[in-house]
């Protein structure tokens, strides 16, 4: 009979009649590849964010990005193992809950559901605005009287929201509809941003090809290392999707499988972008253009037709990206009602398509809110913004939890076996340090960046209260979840 260490202790009873119910199990391998690939985002994050990158790390952008894969690659191994002890779409919130605590559990799980709805906030108002950008750069410049390259912010929030909707009804409709949807996309994307760096490999002529790009000894000091890692990790974020839709898996291996192969192909493609443009591109026009890197190196390849596709396919990663989101979030507010520190409605399942449409339905609806008072306030819309850039902080805490939660639940079967310590102790822990270790370092490089506090979107120290803020906020909510509503989760199993 196998020992408590072997079977997983629940956190809480189970759910009531009526309050969740199984998700149908039909994702394969490939979907999950999809969702998580949609979620990094990775055709936006190479058209817009090399630049960014290259401005504080020059040609050490494919170095930081192999050296923040480290980590990533340690905390991906102990979702994979946490998720093959306890397949859950919480995934950090119910490992965390049961392993390290409920508290610090309900706080991972309040940043996820925080930082995502603010995320979708930030996404449909620029959704909107890549849309007209992508319709002007087909030929379509005017449209009942607007500029679409200078519309006015109520049209690109129109324009975004209208997006949301049609995405929402798709997540609601089935996950395998949506995931071959997003199929659609990422294959789009990938054919042309592959497209487009193959020409910049062997056309490009500002600078030739350097092994050192790939070297830690490319960096000028180890503050401009760990700025570059940093903002490497960022970029990664996402991959774990794969494991948010584990109780819709066709196999209890798939998630685990999805999240490495998705990272190896984003991985893959994060370099080879870096070094074709850079192939391409001198690092001053880098971060120049950085804001519209691809659809400029599109211009330079194939003129007007190349920025017209290469901006029409950032408009597809947005989507994919804000759609993958909207189905992670959803599962992961499920996942806390069927605990109890959410009202019971957040986990209903739809009768015929068993997804859970009104946790969809209200994280959509939220989302479209704080974005719609977001273009009317000004200060809403920098806390937004600012959360969006310095998510990392918080990114870096929750994979550190979860690194811990993964030594705690492996620690008495890993004393007998050195194979188990390696891959559920030490590596996890030593990864979760160092994306903590990152962590305070941005903690400490945006606090000091600044002088002073102002409530502006670029400065330092309001950009360190607010991950701050979020994380605080979650508090006063888990007391309420534990006091008032006596949700299970807080009742942990003796």
């Amino acid at each position: 009979m196998p020992g408590p260490e072997t079977t997983p202790r629940p956190l809480a009873a189970d759910p009531p009649e009526g309050r969740g119910g199984e998700m149908p199990k039909v994702l394969g391998v490939r979907d999950g590849v999809v969702l998580s690939l949609s979620n990094i985002s990775p055709t936006f994050s190479i058209g817009v964010g090399l630049g960014i990158i290259g401005a504080s790390v020059g040609v050490g952008i494919p170095a930081a990005f192999l050296l923040g894969l480290l980590p990533i690659l340690g905390i991906a191994l102990a979702y994979a193992k946490l998720n093959q002890r306890e397949a859950n779409c919480g995934t950090a919130y119910v490992w965390v809950g049961r392993a390290v605590g409920p508290m610090p559990g309900y706080l991972i799980g309040w940043i996820t559901v925080v930082t995502q709805l603010l995320f979708l906030a930030y996404a449909v108002p620029l959704m909107g605005q890549y849309t007209l950008l992508a319709a002007d750069a087909m030929g379509l410049h005017e449209a009942a009287g607007v500029t679409l390259a200078d519309a006015p912010v109520a049209v690109s929030m129109t324009a975004g929201l209208l997006l949301l909707v049609g995405l929402t009804a798709l997540a609601v409709s089935g996950i395998d509809v949506a995931a071959r949807f997003q199929l659609v996309l990422i294959v789009t994307e990938f054919v042309v941003l592959l497209g487009v760096c193959l020409w910049a490999v062997a056309a490009g002529d500002a600078a030739s090809f350097d092994p050192a790009w790939f070297s830690p000894t490319v960096f000028s000091s180890p503050s401009v290392m760990a700025t570059g890692i940093l903002l490497a990790v960022f970029m990664y974020w996402g991959w774990e999707t794969a494991f948010s839709v584990t109780e819709e898996n066709a196999d209890a291996r798939t998630s685990a499988r999805a999240g490495m192969w998705s990272l190896a192909a984003v991985a893959g493609l994060f370099l080879f972008a870096s070094v074709a443009f850079q192939r391409a591109l001198t690092p001053e026009e880098l971060v120049t253009h950085g804001e519209q890197g691809l659809p400029y190196l599109g211009q330079i390849a194939a003129g007007g037709f190349g920025r017209a596709v290469t901006t029409v396919v950032l408009l597809c990663s947005i989507v994919a990206c804000v759609q993958s989101v909207l189905i992670g979030s959803a599962r992961q507010t499920l996942a806390m009602s069927r605990d109890g520190v959410l009202g019971p409605g957040w986990a209903a399942l739809h009768s015929r398509r068993r997804t859970p449409y009104l946790s969809t339905l209200r994280i959509a609806a939220l989302s479209a809110v704080l974005a719609l008072l977001s273009s009317g306030l000004g200060s809403l819309q920098d806390i937004i913004t600012g959360a969006v850039t310095s998510v990392g902080i918080l990114i870096s805490l929750y994979y550190a939890f979860a690194a811990l939660a993964c030594a705690l639940t492996f620690a008495r079967e890993a004393r007998r076996d050195p194979r188990l310590f390696l891959v559920t102790v030490a590596v996890p822990v030593l990864c979760g340090l160092a994306l903590l270790g990152l962590g305070c370092y941005m903690v400490h490089s945006l606090w000091s960046s600044s002088p002073t506090l102002a409530f502006t979107a670029d400065n330092g120290r309001f950009l360190t209260l607010v991950p701050v803020v979020i994380l605080v906020t979650g508090v006063p909510a888990a007391l309420w979840a534990k006091h008032v509503r006596k949700a299970p989760y807080f009742r942990r199993a003796r």
